[in-house]
């Protein structure tokens, strides 16, 4: 098993909310492909901070979890779903993480 982790940030990289209309769908369209995901309060997010060309951001994020198989669809889902994100959300790149796991 892997569990994945999503990093979203709550604005576009101009500084305006994303709606939230937008985490309702992603939500929908993972739960969709693998039945259940955990996410992050949106009232107390974390916070992440880069640099890109010479520009520091701070983002505030959420995070969604979802424990997966560990196969290649879902790593090439998981690809594709990133591309996905990058336009939706209109950012440069989408932080996503993979980690094996062992459920109990």
């Amino acid at each position: 098993m892997k569990k994945y982790e999503i990093y979203l940030p709550l604005k576009y990289n101009d500084g305006t909310e994303i709606e939230p209309e937008k985490f309702k769908q992603i939500r929908e369209e993972l739960v969709a492909v693998f039945g259940a995901l955990t996410v992050s309060s949106q009232s107390a997010p974390y916070q992440g901070s880069w640099k890109y060309a010479g520009v520091d951001f701070i983002d505030d994020i959420v995070k969604i979890e979802i424990i997966a198989g560990d196969d290649r669809k879902t790593a090439r889902f998981f690809r594709g779903f990133k591309e996905h994100l990058k336009q939706l959300l209109r950012q440069i790149d989408i932080l996503i993480t993979e980690q094996h796991i062992r459920t109990i």
